[in-house]
C-alpha cells in the first residue's frame, strides 16, 4: 500500500511541470500584453518567446524584458514575437515570486532566434534557447 501512495504521489508531481509547446502551436500574446519590440526596423530580426503550458505557475504571467525594457506579458501556452536590430541582446524573464531569468543572444540580420520559459513544480523557472 505504501508504494501505491509513492507512487501516485510522485506520479501527481510529475503531472505538475510544465510542458513544452512549439512556439507554431502556441497561442499568440495578445496584443494588450504587448508592450515593446513589435515595429518593424531596419535589417530587423526576430526573436520568439514561448511558454511552456501547465498547471504550475499558470496563474501568473510572465514578465518578458529584452535589454532591460518591458516587452510583454506571456500567459501559459503563449508566444510572442519581438522585432529587434541585429546584434547582441539580453532577454530577460520573471515569474511568480521565482526569480529573474536572463540569456544573452546574438542574432544576425533577418533572421530568428527562439526561447522557451520552462518552470518545473518546484516553481524554479528556466528561460532557454528553443529549435521549437
Amino acid at each position: 500500500m505504501r508504494i501505491l501512495i509513492g507512487a501516485l504521489a510522485v506520479a501527481l508531481l510529475a503531472g505538475c511541470a510544465t510542458s513544452p509547446v512549439p512556439s507554431s502551436e502556441a497561442d499568440p500574446v495578445p496584443s494588450s500584453r504587448l508592450f515593446a519590440y513589435q515595429a518593424p526596423t531596419q535589417d530587423d530580426s526576430t526573436l520568439i518567446v514561448t511558454r511552456d503550458k501547465g498547471f504550475v505557475g499558470g496563474g501568473c504571467n510572465t514578465v518578458v524584458s529584452i535589454d532591460g525594457r518591458r516587452a510583454a506579458e506571456i500567459g501559459a501556452g503563449e508566444s510572442a514575437k519581438f522585432r529587434v536590430a541585429p546584434g547582441e541582446h539580453i532577454v530577460s524573464a520573471s515569474s511568480c515570486g521565482s526569480g529573474l531569468k536572463e540569456r544573452e543572444t546574438s542574432i544576425k540580420a533577418g533572421s530568428t532566434k527562439k526561447f522557451r520559459i520552462s518552470i518545473d513544480s518546484a516553481m524554479s523557472m528556466d528561460l532557454s534557447p528553443t529549435m521549437q
